[in-house]
């Protein structure tokens, strides 16, 4: 529904709505990579006893692909799940609010990244 050349605000409001959702799903992998960069500096400082070489690399690495599939399976899960609820919801105060909360979590892990 054009008025005067213009588009509707429910027409701006999906595509902001696309844009967040794609933004969201490109930080939440980013998200996954520097979760298990802070699974490995949190594993190196308590349980690391000699170097990085020996026991502790293979000990390291298998912790890393042991969370690689946990954390792929949730971000799918954020990504299929939030894009189907976002589509059916855009617009809505609900949806809004998905969207704050799903980009404070992301930042949140972003800025723990940083502290450690």
């Amino acid at each position: 529904m054009e008025q005067n050349g213009l588009q509707s605000p429910k027409t701006w409001s999906g595509v902001l709505a696309l844009a967040l959702w794609i933004g969201t799903a490109v930080a939440g992998l980013a998200a996954i990579a520097t979760i298990l960069d802070i699974a490995l500096h949190v594993y190196a400082a308590f349980w690391s006893d000699y170097g990085f070489y020996g026991s502790d690399l293979r000990t390291a690495q298998a912790l890393r692909q042991f969370l690689v599939f946990p954390l792929a399976i949730l971000w799918l899960a954020m990504v299929v799940g939030g894009g189907e609820y976002h589509y059916k919801r855009y617009g809505e105060p609900n949806s809004w609010r998905l969207f704050a909360r799903t980009i404070g979590v992301e930042a949140s892990i972003f800025v723990l990244a940083w502290f450690i």
